[in-house]
């Protein structure tokens, strides 16, 4: 195994025990859920291959579901997550970066990062949700719930991102 697969595990477990443990307990007035394991997909290099990000995002999402018990909806919102995050990253980045490009705040800029990692969490929520309610006739409480567990899951991102050493 090379040292980034190992890095990778490491952050993998650690973030899965935070989540499982912390984050999935809180929801705030019913709707906001954070979902802080969402950065570990967003910090995976340029470079990660399509098929690699799936793996990546499906098993975390699986494992989230494994232990908090929602059959298969993390894994699907992470995934859908994960297929579509090198597409959003493309719109943020230009083709001349190095292969190791991460992409974080130092790298994309403040503006940058926030409107990339948005995307990527808005469609984690609108997936998640979607198949969580299974209709869209409830449109407010949809845009509710994905609105509100975006924005909490930013809030933790970004503070997570200003404490990074590697950013």
């Amino acid at each position: 195994m090379t040292s980034n697969t190992l890095i990778r595990t490491r952050n993998f477990a650690m973030l899965a025990l935070v989540q499982v443990l912390i984050f999935s307990q809180i929801h705030l007035f019913g709707y906001a859920t954070a979902c802080v394991y969402l950065i570990f997909l967003l910090k995976l290099p340029r470079h990660t291959s399509q098929n690699e990000l799936l793996v990546w995002s499906f098993l975390f999402g699986l494992t989230v579901d494994i232990f908090c018990n929602t059959p298969g909806l993390n894994a699907a919102a992470a995934t859908a997550m994960g297929f579509i995050r090198n597409t959003i990253l493309a719109i943020f980045t230009h083709k001349g970066l190095p292969d190791d490009f991460v992409p974080g705040a130092r790298s994309l800029k403040w503006g940058g990062y926030i409107v990339y990692s948005l995307a990527c969490i808005g469609i984690f929520y609108t997936v998640l949700f979607i198949l969580e309610l299974f209709t869209i006739s409830y449109a407010s409480e949809l845009f509710l719930s994905v609105t509100s567990s975006t924005l909490l899951t930013m809030l933790f991102v970004t503070v997570i991102e200003c404490f990074s050493r590697t950013r």
